[in-house]
């Protein structure tokens, strides 16, 4: 069951989505469109007291929507007469504030929305603050901020009031608009936000033009361009610019004189640092951003040059306030809950504020998050969240869907048979939204109220994460009788609709019909009628007329037994009916039922008379067709009751009804419609009745007076039928009317007016030309009405400038000025000046004059005769009436001659430009300076200088200075000028004055002013560069200074600088390597280079303030060395059995010290008796491959290669093992053959001597001398297991007694068998002599191994034997051991001494040996061992020695301020790279610096006459050298040096390095007397024999050196350099294969005390040995019962 409710549910989701989508598809299948706004009115309108305001609002929709002004709360706004005017196009218009106010229509601040509706829905516009301001806050200026420019830039400024904001901003220019745009290829004028335009590339009638701007719908005074730039007396600053998002935006770099340089532009980040700004344009010096967005808010900073001060303008971008409401749309069902969220982004920063409405409803939640629930019908809709804040708003709405869903049975029941007295349960399972009801009906009529027979049970199960539910209803039917059963229905029902189910529930028992009450239908409608029975079993169930006929209804498929349909049923379809039940027993049940069909009422089409007038009457009737009493009629107008004020007279009949209307008027113009009702249906019919009416005013304007300016409302509007038709009229003196032709548009032109939907004549702005008389005409057809009234405009005082000049005026100084104002207006102006703020007061120097011009217009001007500088300053007009005022400023220039530069300076000096700068005069014009300089100290190349006051001397330079060409320097404070003096020489002393000028004279000069330029890096490069070879590692270079004009500066020094290049001169100088010299050294030495490299060397020389350029580099090979590397990937390839190949690559080309003239080949052969001495072999080779002839069949051989070029020859490379091909092997070198018994024989041989390969096997040939010619042959795979080289034997049984054998062996290797060996002969015999069949020898073991000696012996009977020892006998013992025919001599432990320091094991062939990786000027120990004790130890050092100091301090060189360190006077000691820090101290002052050796240093900063004391430190990795030396500056007046005190304190280090050296003297010479008290002898080494087998159990032998501190060097220390070479000594017992050689480094002392005697390893063979053994610490003891003591 509940498998099949999910079933269910799921397919319940799916139908209600589509249920959902059917509903969206049916909502906009019907063509009804929800309101927006084309069109919204903007946040914040300004309404000025004397100007009126207007705002627009359009709306689109289907139907099309109605649009209202509404107030926030929701009040609708009407018209007020020419106050207020709200149009149907949806234009809002007020008048004058002060109007309003006056006429106590309010006047205040309001915020209005505009409303949209139709039967779609509500939609309300963001809200609009209307604020009053007053009418200054519309006055515009347009300022200049910086000189126009022919073919240059201008920059203007519309100044708008604060209480603006944003606003756009349109261009005028002579009056016509300003084509602006951004970037364009023919655009040059750029509108921005802030009110900035800029101009570029202006033409002679850009400069001649008067440019004004408009902004809020009001335009600003013209203007004219200024190009002077004396009067430019202060800077505009410009530091901050707010835009909007999107706006283009330029930001200004206002810099006085800044159009000679380049402007550039910086950004800074978030983090604080100032970058480049990457994005925008530049265009005459102004960054033009295009389509700003938040990211570009930051601050800017612009400057021109190095030395230009730096403008910073900061950029402020605010994004629209938005609002966006979620989730949309929402989707409930009735009764759900859920929630709407606001969000809000954007905004200036201010505090918003969230209000809801619901179709236009204000809801109380300021909330960001709504939350609806539970929902009904009536909550469905737009729900809009509005935001504003002080400047803002915005708007943004979602849909609230009621997604009812209809009811749905997802558990029904089957039909059912039953027995009285039994119960059954018949269950239903609704779901729906919102949650259905279930009801039970039996037979479609609600079950009887029996609470014994009939129990319903309902329950809801709701589901998780759903707003649906189940609703459960179980019906218990207890069966009391057979009446119980018929047709149960199950009926769910919600809101959304219903859904039944019916099925039958059979009880045995005869069958019966329940009553039927009579059936109403209406005709043409079809008539389906269940036959309510029950009993069971049924056999049929018919219909039968009156007549008795049957009933013929079809039935569908599924359809029950008794089912009566009727099909459009007409009249004659009224009667009775009868069911008939037959149950199977042939019981007989009847039912009849009466069916009555009904007409609704049917009208007849009716209208009302065209002609009809006010004052007569009219009647309509409205009759029936047809339709079924009883009817009742009423009457409408326009949808509506009609009301009683109209007096209309209705006579009702039965079948018709009268409309009588008497005494005609307009109101009763309409819409009349006729309605008839009965039980079965209404019906009704609509009729239009004009009533024609001529016009009548409804408002009209009165005379008016108005200021000129002003806004003001001429209403006139009039009624009538039709609808009367406004025009207007304008006469000036009451005759000659003309037709007023305004636009209807709020885009008309301002200077004129505007003609409203309503009729209403809109002035915006009144004017003297708006003053006459208006006749306003109503015309309906035939008829009209006119009204006439007169418009007084009064004109408050306008001033303007007389004489043609502009604000700013000049004038000489004792001629005439005159200041001209002209004044037009109402009479009774009057007209005052002021002088600075203060009343106009001339003292006798002039006066003014009153002048009346006629036509209301008056003149006043000042007249100035001698104009001083008392005079010069603001001058205002001001003019007043009744109705106003006015103002006009003059500023006047009085001209004189300009006086001496004050507080002259230079501020900034570089080496080559300086600048001055000086307080710029305030109350005279300065049109331009001269400025003289000259130099003092002369110039290369010049003439000598002249004297102080001499100024008219050629080297004198004069430069006049324009205001163009003047600096303004931030950072020197306001009002002082500069300029920059340029192509200065470095490092040269000048001196300068200054005079101003303009048209009246000219100034003194300034007192001269001196002046150093500062140095400058040289300029050139130093001359006649060469280049020596020194040495393979060495290069000389020498130089001579660049010429003294490049200098620029004291030299201080050069800079060499050398790096590898190739023969071609390439090579990359970024790995260059630097020297320093002198400033008076020429030469150079540079070491440690590589021998035979091409190297290119170039020079500079410097002073303080830095590098001069390098010369161009020069190029020299340095001498060739003796390669350092060996051979690379030496190779061999066997090319037979007696000869290989071998190649190799050359050196590394670092390592090759030069050209490689040849090579040379050394092989020698692996495993040669080690008894024999080492034989190398050597082969000369030109190239790189070769073959090496004449070797020994399947040996290896070391191959080892050497490089040699015209300087010497190098290393040899590793070696390399090469081994030859097998060959056949050499006959086995001896054979025996002795008799065992008197059949057996053993033969024993020996392998041959030269094997040539890996034996395969032997063949034994055995031959009877007494038989056959034909030998026996054996083959013999092995011999002694193990033991490579050992003797053969075979045991040859089955002989002949008596006879003689021979015997002769051949070996065999994988190349073939080899000669046969000697012929042995033996006969068998009972009674043999002893033999021995062994061969003896010498055997060779290594050190510390096991080693085998065989003595195999025969005879008959078989023989006894012996071992002897140096002709004595031999006891077996320890280390001896018997093994079966061998004598075993086995080695003991080897016991290793402890020792201080860190030996390196080095494998070695016998032979000299060439250790690497050594330090040089380093002492070492080294020793060799071949597997067993140590040989001889001997000491050895490597060439070379620490830094060698100056004997003397003739290295350091000084003056009375410098001192000069010739660093070359050290020596390395051979040990390459030394260090050099020197520490100085003397004076009361002390330092340290590193230093490079093999150049010059320069210390600086000296006291004349004072002594000093260095103390130089050089390490190498030989050791370090510290001496420390004294020297004297020179004084200032030849007298001797000041002796300074200036001892060294010793560092942490030296103390240490002390006190370890003295530690390590003490400890070694305590040492040495041991030793050299406990040695009585020397000891001398024994050679010895031992074996291999117990190396693994004695582990490694370490030599006896226990010592903590090594002894000082020996006299005889060999000098090796740079490689040592050594040969295993006599400690290498014979039977060696291998070497190794330990080598430890040895501390150097300067106190070496004599060498300790050399000692050699000894042998511990007997008792009296291990006596004398017993002197040394610890001993290596191989013998039985020796002593490992050391005896102390």
């Amino acid at each position: 069951m509940r498998m099949c409710l999910c079933e269910f549910e799921m397919i319940g989701q799916i139908q209600w989505a589509l249920v959902v989508i059917l509903a969206i598809g049916l909502a906009a299948s019907t063509g009804d469109k929800r309101p927006h706004f084309t069109t919204e009115p903007p946040p914040r309108v300004l309404w000025p007291a004397t100007r009126g305001a207007y705002a627009v609002c359009r709306a689109s929709g289907h139907p099309t929507p109605d649009v209202h002004w509404v107030t926030s709360e929701g009040q609708v706004i009407t018209t007020i007469p020419g106050l207020r005017h709200v149009l149907s196009d949806g234009r809002l218009v007020v008048g004058a504030r002060r109007s309003m106010v006056d006429a106590g229509g309010g006047g205040n601040s309001a915020v209005l929305r505009c409303r949209a509706s139709n039967r779609a829905g509500v939609t309300l516009s963001r809200p609009m603050l209307l604020q009053p301001v007053e009418d200054n806050v519309l006055v515009h200026s347009v300022r200049q901020l910086i000189p126009a420019k022919m073919g240059g830039s201008v920059l203007l400024r519309c100044e708008l009031s604060l209480q603006i904001g944003f606003a756009d901003v349109k261009w005028l220019q002579d009056g016509l608009p300003l084509a602006t745009g951004y970037m364009g290829t023919d655009t040059r004028w750029i509108s921005g936000a802030g009110g900035l335009l800029l101009g570029s590339d202006l033409t002679q009638a850009d400069v001649e033009a008067e440019y004004s701007c408009i902004a809020v719908d009001t335009s600003s005074p013209t203007i004219k361009l200024t190009t002077d730039e004396s009067s430019w007396l202060e800077s505009v600053e410009v530091n901050s610019i707010e835009a909007r998002a999107g706006d283009t935006v330029i930001l200004p770099c206002i810099l006085r004189h800044s159009n000679r340089h380049t402007i550039t532009w910086q950004r800074q980040d978030g983090s604080g640092v100032w970058a480049a700004a990457g994005e925008g344009a530049v265009r005459r010096g102004a960054l033009v951003l295009a389509a700003v967005r938040a990211h570009h808010a930051a601050r800017y900073a612009c400057a021109a040059g190095d030395s230009s001060p730096r403008v910073i303008v900061r950029l402020l971008v605010h994004e629209p306030l938005a609002v966006t409401v979620t989730p949309n749309p929402l989707m409930l069902g009735t009764g759900g809950s859920g929630s709407f969220n606001c969000s809000v982004s954007g905004g200036r920063g201010g505090v918003v504020t969230i209000s809801w409405q619901h179709e236009g409803r204000p809801l109380h939640s300021p909330q960001p998050k709504l939350t609806l629930g539970p929902v009904r019908s009536h909550h469905a809709g737009l729900y809009q969240c509005t935001a504003y804040d002080h400047s803002d708003s915005a708007v943004s709405g979602a849909e609230l869907v009621i997604a009812d869903r209809p009811p749905r049975l997802i558990t029904t029941f089957s039909e059912a048979i039953t027995r009285v007295g039994q119960s059954i349960a018949l269950r239903c399972a609704a779901t729906g939204i919102p949650s259905p009801r279930i009801f039970w009906t039996l037979d479609n009529r609600p079950l009887p109220s029996a609470p014994e027979k009939y129990t319903i049970n309902t329950r809801a199960e709701s589901l998780p994460g759903s707003e649906e539910g189940n609703i459960i209803s179980t019906l218990s039917i207890t069966i009391r009788s057979a009446d119980e059963g018929g047709r149960y229905g199950c009926n769910a029902t919600n809101s959304g609709g219903s859904q039944a189910h019916y099925a039958r529930l059979n009880v045995f028992g005869p069958p019966n019909i329940r009553y039927l009450p009579p059936m109403h239908v209406k005709v043409e409608s079809d008539v389906t009628l269940y036959c309510p029975y029950s009993g069971y079993p049924i056999k049929e169930v018919i219909w039968r007329r009156e007549d008795g006929s049957i009933v013929d209804s079809p039935l569908d498929n599924g359809d029950e037994r008794g089912i009566l349909r009727l099909a459009s049923v007409r009249g004659s379809a009224s009667g009775s009916y009868t069911c008939e039940v037959r149950a199977e027993s042939g019981e007989l049940a009847r039912r009849t039922v009466r069916i009555e069909v009904h007409k609704p009422p049917k009208i007849v089409p009716f209208q009302f008379p065209e002609e009809l007038e006010v004052g007569g009457s009219t009647q309509a009737t409205c009759s029936l067709v047809s339709g079924d009493k009883p009817i009742q009629f009423s009457w409408h107008k326009d949808n509506l009751p009609i009301p009683s004020v109209l007096k209309v007279e209705q006579k009702n009949m039965d079948f018709f009804t009268i409309l009588v209307i008497q005494d005609l008027n307009s109101m009763h113009s309409g819409e009349y419609s006729c309605r008839a009702t009965n039980d079965f249906g209404t019906v009704s019919h609509s009729a239009s009745l004009i009533v024609k009416e001529a016009p009548l005013w409804v408002w009209r304007a009165q005379n008016t007076s108005v200021s000129a300016g002003a806004a003001v409302l001429l209403p006139c509007s009039a009624k009538g039928q039709p609808m009367p038709r406004i025009s207007w009229e304008f006469s000036s003196e009451g005759e000659n009317w003309r037709h007023i032709l305004w636009g209807q548009t709020e885009s008309a032109d301002m200077s004129e007016g505007s003609l409203l939907a309503d009729g209403t004549v809109w002035v915006r702005a009144a004017t003297p030309q708006h003053e006459g008389w208006y006749r306003c005409t109503a015309r309906v057809q035939h008829s009209f009405l006119h009204h006439t009234f007169y418009l007084d405009v009064r004109e408050p005082p306008k001033l303007t400038r007389g004489g043609g000049g502009g604000e700013t005026q000049w004038v000489v100084r004792g001629s005439t000025a005159r200041l001209t104002c002209s004044v037009r207006g109402e009479p009774e102006i009057h007209i005052h000046w002021t002088h600075d703020s203060r009343p106009l007061a001339l003292h006798g120097s002039g006066g003014v004059e009153m002048r009346d011009l006629g036509n209301g217009a008056m003149m006043s001007e000042i007249t100035i005769t001698h104009a001083g500088p008392e005079h010069a300053g603001d001058y205002r007009c001001l003019a007043r009436n009744l109705y106003g005022t006015d103002e006009l400023i003059f500023r006047l220039f009085v001209k004189e001659r300009p006086s001496v530069p004050e507080e002259v300076r230079i501020s900034e000096v570089w080496s080559r430009r300086a600048r001055v700068t000086w307080r710029a005069a305030r109350n005279s014009a300065v049109s331009q300076y001269a400025l003289q300089y000259r130099a003092l100290a002369p110039a290369p190349d010049a003439l000598p200088p002249a004297p102080l006051d001499a100024w008219n001397s050629p080297d004198v330079l004069n430069v006049t200075l324009a205001n163009s060409d003047l600096l303004h320097v931030a950072s020197e404070g306001p009002g002082r000028a500069g300029a920059l003096i340029s192509a200065l020489f470095p490092d040269t002393r000048y001196v300068l004055r200054l005079a101003a000028h303009n048209d009246v004279g000219a100034s003194p000069y300034t007192t001269p002013l001196h002046f150093t330029t500062r140095e400058e890096a040289p300029g050139g490069v130093p001359r006649d560069i060469s280049l020596r070879a020194l040495r393979a590692r060495e290069l000389l270079v020498t130089w001579q200074p660049p010429p003294r004009e490049t200098w620029h500066g004291t030299l201080l020094g050069y800079t060499i600088r050398w790096w590898e290049a190739s023969d071609e001169g390439k090579g990359s100088s970024d790995k260059a390597s630097e020297s320093g010299a002198s400033a008076d050294a020429t030469s150079a030495t540079l070491r440690g280079l590589k021998p035979a490299t091409r190297y290119a060397v170039a020079v500079r020389g410097y002073n303080a303030a830095g590098n001069g350029p390098a010369s161009q580099p020069h190029y020299r090979h340095t001498l060739e060395s003796p390669p350092t590397g060996s051979p690379e990937g030496v190779s061999c390839v066997s090319s037979g059995s007696t000869s290989v190949r071998v190649s190799w690559r050359a050196p590394e080309p670092d390592a090759r010290g030069g050209l490689i003239t040849h090579y040379t080949l050394q092989y020698t052969k692996r495993d040669v008796d080690p008894l024999l001495p080492v034989q190398d072999a050597h082969l000369r080779v030109q190239g790189e491959e070769t073959t090496v002839s004449r070797l020994t069949p399947y040996s290896e051989y070391d191959i080892r290669v050497r490089a040699h070029n015209a300087a010497g020859d190098g290393p040899l490379s590793p070696p390399q093992m090469c081994r030859t091909d097998e060959d056949v092997p050499s006959a086995p070198s001896g054979i025996k053959l002795i008799a065992l018994s008197e059949r057996s024989l053993r033969a024993s041989w020996l392998p041959p001597v030269e094997p040539n390969g890996r034996l395969t096997h032997y063949s034994l040939y055995v031959k009877d001398l007494s038989g056959s010619q034909e030998a026996n042959v054996t083959r013999v795979s092995t011999c002694v297991e193990g033991e490579e080289g050992a003797e053969c034997a075979r045991t040859l049984r089955g002989l002949r007694a008596g006879r003689t054998y021979e015997a002769w062996a051949r070996a065999a290797t994988a190349a073939g068998d080899g000669p046969p060996s000697a012929v042995a002969a033996c006969q068998t015999t009972a009674l043999a002599p002893a033999r021995i069949s062994s061969f003896g020898g010498v055997s060779v073991g290594s050190a510390g191994a096991a080693l085998s000696l065989r003595c195999a012996v025969g005879g008959a009977p078989p023989p006894a034997k012996r071992w002897l020892r140096a002709g004595a006998p031999l006891h077996v013992r320890p280390p001896f051991h018997l093994d079966g025919d061998a004598l075993m001599i086995r080695s003991e432990c080897l016991i290793n001494m402890d020792f201080v320091g860190e030996w390196r094991t080095q494998s070695a062939s016998p032979g000299p040996v060439t250790l690497t990786g050594l330090r040089c000027g380093s002492a070492y120990r080294a020793y060799g061992s071949a597997g067993g004790p140590p040989g001889t130890e001997i000491s050895i050092r490597t060439s070379g020695g620490p830094p060698v100091a100056p004997p003397d301090s003739r290295w350091i060189r000084a003056n009375a301020t410098h001192a000069r360190f010739d660093t070359s006077m050290w020596s390395d000691g051979g040990c390459g790279p030394v260090a050099l820090k020197l520490e100085w101290a003397g004076s009361g002052v002390s330092g340290a610096r590193d230093v490079p050796v093999g150049g010059e240093v320069i210390l600086g900063g000296l006291s004349a006459g004072a002594r000093y004391r260095v103390a130089a430190r050089a390490a190498s990795e030989a050791g370090r050298t510290r001496e420390v030396y004294e020297f004297a500056s020179a004084a200032a007046d030849g007298g001797a040096a000041q002796e300074v005190d200036a001892p060294f304190p010793a560092t942490a280090g030296e103390l240490a390095l002390l006190l370890a050296l003295c530690a390590a003297l003490s400890l070694a010479a305590l040492t040495i007397l041991a030793i050299l008290l406990r040695r009585k002898r020397s000891d001398v080494a024994v050679p010895r024999v031992t074996t291999s087998a117990d190396k693994a159990v004695c582990g490694t032998y370490r030599p006896p050196h226990s010592t903590p501190k090594l002894p000082p060097d020996p006299p005889d220390v060999y000098e090796i350099s740079p490689y040592a070479t050594f040969a295993g000594g006599e400690g290498a017992g014979p039977g060696s294969r291998a070497y190794t050689l330990q080598l430890r480094a040895l501390a150097r002392h300067d106190d070496d005390a004599p060498p300790p005697h050399s000692v050699d390893e000894e042998t511990c063979l007997d008792a009296y040995e291990a006596q004398r053994r017993r002197r040394r610490r610890r001993h290596y003891c191989p013998d039985h019962g020796c002593s490992q003591d050391s005896g102390s």
